[in-house]
């Protein structure tokens, strides 16, 4: 074992089986440390600490010596000379930060990525992946010759042991085409420098695959920037390719059973998965997967979250055949079933939701740890608010997370829209993150013969336009609107006097969209209400992620601690 050598360290070191249900329990001993790098910022690390009767302290936790090297010392990393010089050449502080966590094999988790750094990440962990593939083929190849020297080898010694109960290793999930097309244009740039194009073989189906279809954008009430830049280019959510790298090539399109790295969307997965159902080991190639990268997490939310959990849920399970498979020279934890506990994860998002921090601390059980970055937010995005009606927060108090959706919707029902179907709250939206909420609340006010209008992602075009005209000529008292819809289509819906959200928005930048809609040029004036505004933003105790990117964490955490239930903020 190389102790300079973090692949080799994290793969061969065998988990002993009388710690694995304990790793990640509540019984179990985590150092937790906080650490402070230049670029990334704030770093939380958790490392499980547990003891074998084979090695020393200092072996089974190589893991937790944390420090940043200079671009310099990167060669001590093991970097393979494939990639090293064009990768290095034009390596950036943040990269060299980055690289060097993912070298650990720590999961890691950065969920306020600014724009303007994603492409920089991106092509940080498509050097690690290909780093790791690079060495994984060469430790391959070289027991295989050897074995090749010595045909009378009855039984194969147990340090040939390299390889898993199914070939692919990394899984890279993405929302879009686009996103894949980057990743392996990546790839090849780091492989093959200006040679890329001649050595991607089927590249010339994969450019017409993957690019073009940009969706038109109006220019004379142009869309939000955030808007524009997530659904440009190809923006299809089912697709799927499987990646092989050999001697001289990365071949594009190969069989999921012969590749090395699958990159996906979860739709085309799942589909995947779906369609061979009915065939022995339709989720076989995802058994041995030892990396998994989930980049910009929080359209995973957008699409269908549960078309992601149902692929992660798919990792690692027993196979149904063992076709191509030399037992001999499969490791022995993968034999044992205990994948999950080599698998890094990498979880890059825009900006942090309860249900990426609950996957990334509740299904990552890596025995390596964890390593997130934990910035505080000086500014939500409550300073890009223009209008100067007072915004009034409004805790919701509730006892337990299983109980929050019910609380949430008696509290509504009978203290807040009794208040605003009187005529002088006329106008008044109400705005829904959940669709789930978004069709109780639908049913209930049908049921009690509300006057409202509703628009929603489902809502057929011609319909969505009546609704907006109604609302905006006092034809209806309350629009219903789901967030999602708005999520992809940015309206500018007219004539709100009366903003109610029924819980923070998912997307912090939809906070001060909605909000700046009330402004006095989108009024009818017609309607006698110039006088009657205001914004009302229900939250519990369990909204404080999303309160942070809005309000900002200082003033989330003073919300928190707070002793009162309604909170006022104005823009002067």
């Amino acid at each position: 074992m190389q102790s300079n050598d973090t692949f080799a360290l994290h793969f061969d070191y065998e988990l002993p089986v009388e710690s694995v249900d304990s790793i990640w329990s509540t019984q179990s001993q985590i150092k937790k440390t906080i650490l402070t790098w230049p670029n990334l910022g704030i770093l939380k690390s958790q490392i499980p600490q547990f003891k074998s009767e084979d090695l020393t302290t200092e072996e089974v936790h190589w893991n937790m010596n944390y420090k940043v090297l200079s671009a310099e010392q990167l060669h001590t990393l093991n970097i393979r000379s494939t990639i090293s010089e064009n990768f290095i050449k034009d390596l950036t502080p943040l990269q060299n930060e980055v690289f060097q966590i993912l070298n650990h094999y720590n999961d890691f988790c950065h969920s306020n990525v600014q724009k303007d750094k994603l492409d920089e990440l991106r092509l940080c962990y498509s050097a690690h992946v290909l780093n790791h593939m690079l060495k994984t083929r060469t430790r391959i190849l070289k027991h295989n010759m050897k074995l090749a020297a010595t045909p009378n080898l009855v039984t194969i010694p147990d340090s040939y042991r390299d390889q898993g109960l199914a070939r692919p290793k990394v899984l890279i999930i993405l929302p879009f085409r686009k996103c894949a097309y980057q990743i392996v244009t990546n790839m090849g740039r780091l492989m093959y420098g200006k040679n890329m194009e001649s050595k991607l073989m089927n590249f010339a189906r994969f450019t017409d695959e993957y690019t073009g279809d940009t969706l038109r954008f109006p220019q004379n009430k142009p869309k939000p920037e955030d808007y524009v830049e997530t659904f440009k280019g190809n923006i299809d959510d089912n697709f799927k390719i499987g990646i092989s790298i050999t001697k001289k090539n990365l071949k594009l399109y190969t069989d999921f059973n012969a590749s090395d790295i699958i990159i996906a969307s979860p739709l085309g997965l799942r589909l995947g998965i779906a369609s061979n159902n009915n065939e022995s080991g339709s989720f076989d190639f995802l058994n041995s997967i030892e990396i998994l990268i989930l980049d910009k997490a929080e359209m995973f939310l957008a699409q269908n979250w549960e078309n992601l959990l149902h692929v992660i849920d798919h990792l690692h399970l027993q196979p149904q055949t063992l076709s191509n498979v030399n037992l001999q020279r499969v490791r022995p934890w993968c034999l044992n079933g205990l994948c999950r506990f080599y698998r890094q994860t990498i979880v890059l998002s825009s900006h942090e939701l309860p249900e990426i921090r609950s996957l990334f601390f509740n299904k990552c059980v890596n025995y390596c740890g964890k390593v997130s970055v934990s910035n505080p937010i000086l500014q939500g995005d409550i300073g890009n608010v223009f209008v100067t009606i007072p915004q009034i927060f409004n805790l919701i108090d509730t006892t337990s997370l299983d109980s929050v959706f019910d609380t949430r919707f008696r509290y509504f029902v009978k203290e807040v829209l009794p208040r605003y179907r009187q005529p002088t709250h006329a106008h008044c939206m109400i705005y829904v993150p959940s669709y789930f909420d978004y069709v109780r609340l639908r049913n209930y006010l049908k049921a009690e013969s509300i006057s409202f209008s509703q628009v929603c992602e489902y809502t057929k075009k011609e319909k969505v336009a009546r609704a907006r005209d109604m609302f905006y000529h006092s034809g209806v008292h309350f629009l219903l609107y789901s967030e999602r819809y708005h999520f992809y289509q940015r309206t500018r819906i007219k004539g709100i006097r009366h903003l109610i959200m029924y819980q923070p928005p998912m997307w912090p930048q939809l906070y001060s969209e909605m909000v700046n809609m009330m402004n006095e040029s989108n009024q009818n004036v017609a309607d006698g209400l110039e006088d009657s505004m205001s914004i009302t933003v229900l939250y519990t105790k369990y909204d404080l992620i999303q309160l942070n990117a809005i309000l900002g964490t200082e003033s989330a955490a003073e919300l928190q601690h707070s002793n009162k239930a309604i909170h006022s903020f104005t823009i002067k």
